[in-house]
């Protein structure tokens, strides 16, 4: 079992079993506990999803997607997505 403790206004201790579960943030001055899913869809359907810990970076997931869209024989011709896709590597 796993303690979290979240330093907030009105402090609180939060306690899991999952240990696979981790703590990522939003923003600097938000957090959570859990997990994030990763999605490539087209205007029609969901193509593939992946999930990922909670401190995972978004976007070392990117490539994965591409790929796993382009086996799935979907033509990828744009990528639309938030900032936290936009490292370096995907922007070239």
């Amino acid at each position: 079992m796993y303690l979290i403790w979240r330093s907030t206004v009105n402090e609180e201790l939060t306690y899991s079993k999952d240990s696979d579960a981790k703590t990522g943030h939003k923003t600097a001055d938000t957090e959570f506990f859990g997990y994030k899913t990763h999605i490539a869809m087209t205007p029609e359907r969901i193509i593939t999803a992946a999930v990922t810990s909670g401190e995972k970076h978004d976007g070392k997931e990117l490539a994965s997607l591409v790929d796993k869209t382009e086996a799935n024989g979907i033509d990828v011709d744009n990528i639309v997505g938030d900032g936290a896709y936009s490292e370096k590597e995907n922007i070239e």
